[in-house]
């Protein structure tokens, strides 16, 4: 599988990757990327999260065709013209190519938390299903796409699945208490890892009050 290169280094050169080759993950690999998911903190350490690894062609079909569906009715004429010269153009690119080739993806991971009212929603208002407990569930999925980095496999962390969530709870039989939070499709990855642009520290910090931007 790899020397593990380091958690400073995987954080540093953690792309996004969209393009995936279409050979099988071994289980082993699925087993401690998760073992890794579940070793990161929740609230009150409730660890309501839960997975469905799907890898059968059937289960990847359903999921890609209405995912490449709802990318296109939702953004429309967005992903439709966009120039490719430039950083958005080559993420819309990447985008629209990873919709077209969902299904291809070895592994769909559907990263799911237990449905938990916030406390800030009042219990008179708490009407219909709540929602899943992001803040618990995001950490696990974060430590999932570093475990992936870490031995050499490419992923995505997706959302689009929210447009279809219902029909996503009948297919694959996943309980109402639980809500899908993320879709991770994983596979080893077409491109190579490497440094990330992003704006420095610098220009995003703020001490003690907004707008000082030196620590005293």
């Amino acid at each position: 599988m790899g020397d593990d290169p380091g958690i400073f280094e995987v954080m540093h050169t953690m792309r996004t990757m969209r393009r995936l080759k279409t050979e099988p993950v071994p289980a082993e690999m699925i087993h401690k990327i998760l073992d890794a998911g579940i070793r990161a903190p929740s609230g009150q350490n409730t660890q309501r999260w839960a997975f469905l690894v799907v890898t059968d062609s059937e289960g990847k079909q359903f999921f890609g065709e209405r995912y490449d569906y709802w990318l296109h009715h939702q953004f429309g004429d967005r992903i439709s013209n966009f120039d490719e010269s430039t950083s958005m153009g080559r993420t819309t690119k990447a985008a629209l190519h990873l919709a077209k080739h969902m299904h291809e993806a070895p592994v769909l991971l559907f990263c799911c938390g237990k449905r938990d009212w916030p406390f800030a929603v009042a219990e008179e208002k708490r009407v219909g299903k709540a929602p899943p407990s992001h803040g618990s569930i995001y950490p696990c999925v974060q430590n999932i796409l570093l475990a992936c980095r870490a031995l050499g496999l490419g992923a995505s962390l997706t959302t689009m699945h929210q447009m279809f969530e219902e029909e996503i709870h009948g297919y694959y039989q996943i309980p109402e208490d639980y809500g899908v939070v993320a879709v991770i499709p994983i596979g080893f990855p077409q491109g190579k890892f490497g440094p990330v642009s992003r704006e420095p520290v610098e220009t995003k910090t703020h001490y003690g009050k907004w707008g000082n931007r030196k620590l005293e």
